[in-house]
């Protein structure tokens, strides 16, 4: 869950609507998205975003065990004048609005950029983008140079892998992967393997929360 000011609280108690944002930014019908740097706040006019569609399959398929879900986003806007990197970052964000107050703006996600194409539309060039979220970093192999002592614990084997591949772990896994089940060393197998492994230890899934953990 993410946490949220009594001021969003608030707003959504009544009749309200979301604005989004993905952001160095892009805006339409209130939502950015953020290309790399900046905040939520910065970015393109709402008049440059045609739309966009962010998939969470976790959230949609069978409750299988194991999983490691990654998230994707397909975003259409009105091609800037500046450079969108090709390594660039998505990052959507949403508020909440009575038509006179504001909430915060609350990120949904951070997705890398894998795909995009150009075309007309009217007087314009359409930029059309695809992305998916740091799961698909995990098709990396284990890191080489391990200092864990196999077989190892559990949580040691997440938390070396998250800090090799600079994915952080949410807070709460290490409230829930407690067992210390020992993992022996695996060669061959990629680290979303390996996280799906033991996920299903804890007959739970993976998948990336709203700020990119």
């Amino acid at each position: 869950m993410q946490k949220v000011s009594q001021e969003y609280s608030d707003i959504v108690a009544g009749k309200h609507s979301f604005e989004n944002k993905t952001g160095d930014s892009i805006t339409f019908g209130g939502v950015r998205i953020l290309v790399d740097s900046g905040g939520p706040d910065t970015g393109y006019g709402e008049d440059m975003l045609i739309s966009m569609d962010q998939k969470q399959p976790l959230l949609s398929d069978s409750p299988d065990v194991g999983k490691t879900c990654a998230g994707e986003i397909n975003l259409e806007m009105i091609r800037p004048y500046g450079d969108i990197p090709k390594r660039a970052l998505l990052r959507p964000y949403i508020r909440a609005t009575d038509g006179t107050k504001f909430s915060e703006w609350l990120p949904q996600g951070i997705f890398y950029i894998d795909k995009r194409s150009e075309g007309d539309i009217g007087d314009n060039v359409k930029l059309t983008l695809h992305g998916y979220d740091a799961m698909m970093l995990l098709e990396a192999d284990y890191p080489a140079e391990s200092k864990l002592s196999w077989p190892a614990k559990d949580i040691d084997v997440l938390k070396e892998i998250s800090d090799a591949l600079g994915i952080p772990l949410d807070s709460r896994v290490a409230g829930i992967v407690v067992s210390g089940y020992e993992i022996p060393f695996t060669t061959g197998y990629s680290c979303r393997e390996i996280f799906g492994y033991i996920g299903s230890m804890y007959a739970g899934s993976w998948a990336m929360t709203a700020s990119g953990e």
